[in-house]
C-alpha cells in the first residue's frame, strides 16, 4: 500500500474513530441515566419511609389523648337516651354526630373521672356496646 493508499485510509479511520467515540458518549450516557435513577428510586424509598414513619408518629400523638372512663350509671344513661332517640338512628342503626353530641352533653352531669365525654368517645361506647 502506497502513501496515496494511506490517503484514502485516513479518513476511514476518522470515521472508526467518531463512530467507537460515539459509541463510547452512549454507553457513558446510559451508565448516568442508570446511576441518576438509581438515586432518583433510593431518595423516593427513603422519602417514602421518612413520610410513613412521621405519619404513624402523628397518629400516636393525637391517641395520646386519654381515654374515656365510664363508670354505670353514665352507660345506663346513654343506652336509655339512644333508646329514647332510636327515631333519629339510620337504617343501620348508626347515629348522626349531633345525636351523639347531644348524648355526651345528657350524660356530662354523670362523669366521676377521667376526661369529659365527647361525641366521638359517645359514638365508640355505643359502637363496643351494640357489637357485643
Amino acid at each position: 500500500m502506497g502513501l496515496e493508499g494511506l490517503a484514502d485510509f485516513i479518513p476511514c479511520l476518522r470515521t472508526l474513530n467518531l463512530n467507537l467515540v460515539s459509541k463510547m458518549d452512549y454507553q457513558a450516557d446510559l451508565n448516568n441515566q442508570r446511576l441518576i435513577w438509581a438515586s432518583v428510586a433510593s431518595l423516593a424509598a427513603s422519602l417514602s419511609h421518612f413520610t410513613v414513619e412521621s405519619f404513624i408518629s402523628s397518629m400516636a400523638r393525637q391517641r395520646s389523648s386519654p381515654l374515656a372512663s365510664w363508670n354505670d350509671e353514665e352507660t345506663a344513661a346513654l343506652i336509655q337516651f339512644l333508646h329514647t332517640n332510636h327515631a333519629e338512628a339510620g337504617d343501620n342503626g348508626n347515629f348522626k354526630k349531633r345525636t351523639y353530641n347531644a348524648a355526651a352533653e345528657h350524660i356530662s352531669g354523670l362523669l366521676t373521672s377521667g376526661p369529659p365525654k365527647t361525641g366521638e368517645s359517645v359514638k365508640n361506647k355505643w359502637t363496643s356496646y351494640v357489637s357485643v
